[in-house]
């Protein structure tokens, strides 16, 4: 192991079998359960699906550490990683990398707390109430391309601000909010969950690598396992 920084860490896998491509250098950022950084470790309930798909697509691969979005996709425009894992198609992610098959399917979701003080869908909700996204993430712009006063926070602080009713509501990712939620000892029965739309989420490898290695996106899909829920 081989510690960088408090934000900054790369953990690096072998693979056994041969080689088809070049390494290749993935990022991942802090969003609990899938991927995040604890004890200097690279840990999360993704990381086995990928770590297999990519044995068993013949590569050798290294994982490296970047805690939010925007400096994966800095990272990976600047050539420093190959891609990033997992997240969710956008616009500016397209630019520079391909979205692969899902590994698994989530949804965005919005909470609210049942002594709420708006009613959600209303146009008190709309216009005056502060609703809290995990900061750089998709759903915290695609809250604020529709107008919502949004507060970008990290999850975890998210979690206790919503809890505490410093937010109104919180729209995030479902399995990765409660994953918070109940981390903190929040029983379900506080809140109720609004479901708004499913998203996959998937691995982007950066066009650049792509160039050099045009039949690897193909071979990686074939060996990723979509979970169902």
């Amino acid at each position: 192991m081989h510690y960088l920084s408090k934000k900054l860490c790369v953990l690096i896998f072998v693979c056994a079998s041969g080689l088809q491509a070049e390494p290749i250098t993935l990022g991942v950022p802090q969003l609990k359960p899938f991927t995040y950084l604890e004890d200097g470790e690279i840990k999360g309930s993704v990381i086995d699906p990928i770590v297999e798909a990519l044995k068993q697509s013949q590569t050798e691969y290294t994982f490296k550490f970047i805690e939010n979005y925007s400096g994966l996709l800095k990272a990976t425009r600047n050539n420093e990683i190959d891609g990033f894992f997992v997240a969710t198609k956008n616009i500016e992610r397209d630019k520079i990398a391909v979205f692969s098959k899902p590994v698994f399917i989530d949804k965005y979701t919005w909470f609210m707390l049942n002594d709420a003080t708006y009613e959600f869908g209303s146009d008190e909700f709309m216009y005056d109430a502060k609703v809290g996204a995990v900061i750089n993430t998709n759903s915290f712009r695609l809250a604020t391309r529709r107008g919502y006063f949004v507060v970008g926070l990290p999850s975890e602080e998210l979690a206790q601000r919503f809890i505490n009713r410093n937010l109104d509501a919180v729209f995030a990712t479902y399995s990765s909010f409660k994953y918070q939620l109940d981390t903190q000892g929040i029983p379900s029965k506080r809140y109720r969950v609004i479901n708004d739309s499913k998203r996959p989420f998937g691995v982007y490898i950066s066009k650049h690598y792509l160039r050099k290695h045009p039949g690897f996106m193909k071979i990686l899909n074939r060996q990723i396992k979509t979970k169902k829920n």
